[in-house]
């Protein structure tokens, strides 16, 4: 197997749904005109801001990502929270989840590629996604899971998240590889920086196909040379 800067053997990779297997998350958000939704979506990135990258907590979208609410639950608690802190008291939930999530997401065909190499040259995978409790629905309309992981690792359905390094722990056993052997692609730092501490050789990925390329030659040895194929894009 390959060896990684470090010296060290990988045999194992281990990859994020959203803006990682999927194009960049927030691209949608470029073109949002509507001022209301506009508000809403800055109000749910402050949250985001403050809160994503502990590990967990009782704030909303812990809770979401845990599998303790559900996505109509935690919209609700968000208009909910928007009202109180002086939003517009006519808010619906339903606009606040078009505002966040409208577009859905789109697969990223380079990164699909890239997996199906990694996997055919014997390496083990793994999909680990914070996501809801609605998020199966998602992923496998998404992408060919069965094809391209041997392990799925869905937070709503362990109730743990990234960054917490338990989550990471599990999708290792169940890989039946060390942490140590194991490489983790992420877009957020927080999550690659959790991982690294654990001993994983990582990657953060602002752009899928840029990284898709770079995992391919890590692990391979060779420019990813196969045609990716198409997107798909589904709602959530």
């Amino acid at each position: 197997m390959t060896t990684a800067a470090s010296g060290r053997a990988l045999r194992g990779a281990i990859f994020d749904l959203g803006g990682v297997m999927t194009e960049p998350l927030g691209r949608h958000h470029q073109s949002i005109d509507d001022p209301l939704q506009l508000d809403l979506l800055r109000f749910f990135l402050d949250d985001f801001k403050d809160v994503y990258h502990l590990p967990t907590g009782a704030h909303d979208l812990h809770l979401r990502e845990t599998g303790a609410i559900s996505d109509d639950e935690f919209f609700d608690r968000l208009t909910a929270r928007y009202v109180a802190a002086g939003g517009d008291p006519a808010v619906d939930a339903q606009v606040a989840q078009s505002a966040v999530f409208g577009h859905g997401l789109a697969a990223c065909g380079a990164m699909i590629d890239a997996v199906r190499q990694v996997k055919g040259a014997a390496y083990r995978t793994a999909l680990l996604t914070n996501i809801s409790r609605s998020g199966e629905a998602v992923w496998r309309s998404l992408l060919p899971v069965d094809e391209l992981f041997d392990v799925v690792v869905d937070s709503s359905q362990v109730g743990l998240r990234k960054p917490d390094l338990a989550i990471f722990q599990l999708t290792c056993e169940r890989l039946g590889v060390a942490p140590e052997q194991c490489l983790f692609v992420d877009d957020l730092r927080c999550n690659v920086d959790a991982a690294a501490t654990l001993g994983m050789t990582v990657i953060q990925c602002r752009d899928p196909v840029l990284i898709a390329d770079q995992v391919v030659e890590l692990l391979l040895g060779r420019s990813a040379a196969a045609e990716p194929e198409p997107s798909r894009s589904v709602a959530l």
